[in-house]
């Protein structure tokens, strides 16, 4: 089995688990030359909740039935624990952040989603673009038709969402991570009720006002 299609029979939580282990042994480069950077986080998080006074983060580790849940609306096992950022203004919550990799034809696609508090996606940007061609994906005409989409919501190409001719597969790619993003949301967050969801300490995670990220994921 070749390595593309070894990583293509992983379910997407696992590939990136795989991948890691791979580029420590040296199987796969971590950054190869052609990949194009458009943010990092602290950037990312900064323009994502520019008029919030603060910028925040919570680690999420589902409970047993909101593990069953999204299995069940995802068709795979996520990860067991997530980091959401979410911006303050006093004791107001703005908006919601994911940060997350989706695997390409070859390489991940690293990605940011920020959904309000609502549960409707409000902005989709590539963070990162590894593979050697199909970057049209981080141009707004793509990543606009996500605007507006919520968990109820296909988020699938072929379904309501039109893939960019030539980059196919980044464009599935990026449509099943934005719903993951949706789903995880609107699961451990915004179902749960955001006070009991998210600590309301002020612990800084960058953006609002020019503050620096902090290490999180």
């Amino acid at each position: 089995m070749t390595m593309k299609l070894l990583l293509k029979s992983l379910l997407p939580a696992q590939r990136s688990l795989s991948l890691v282990a791979l580029v420590a042994l040296g199987w796969v480069t971590a950054l190869p030359a052609h990949a194009e950077t458009f943010w990092d986080k602290s950037s990312v998080l900064k323009a994502f909740f520019a008029k919030s006074e603060r910028v925040t983060f919570a680690r999420l580790t589902p409970t047993a039935a909101q593990a069953q849940a999204l299995r069940s609306r995802l068709g795979y096992a996520p990860p067991t624990t997530w980091t959401v950022y979410y911006g303050m203004t006093r004791d107001r919550v703005d908006g919601l952040a994911v940060i997350d990799d989706e695997l390409g034809q070859h390489l991940p696609i690293t990605f940011a989603a920020l959904i309000g508090t609502d549960g409707v996606l409000q902005r989709l940007e590539v963070m990162v673009y590894r593979e050697a061609y199909g970057g049209d994906v981080a141009q707004p005409r793509f990543r606009n038709q996500f605007t507006g989409k919520t968990a109820a919501d296909p988020v699938r190409h072929g379904r309501d969402i039109v893939a960019v001719a030539g980059a196919t597969i980044s464009s599935k790619s990026l449509a099943a991570g934005a719903r993951r993003a949706l789903v995880l949301a609107d699961e451990l967050v915004i179902k749960p009720g955001l006070a009991r969801a998210l600590p309301f300490a002020p612990q800084n995670a960058g953006g609002g006002n020019g503050a620096h990220a902090a290490g999180q994921r």
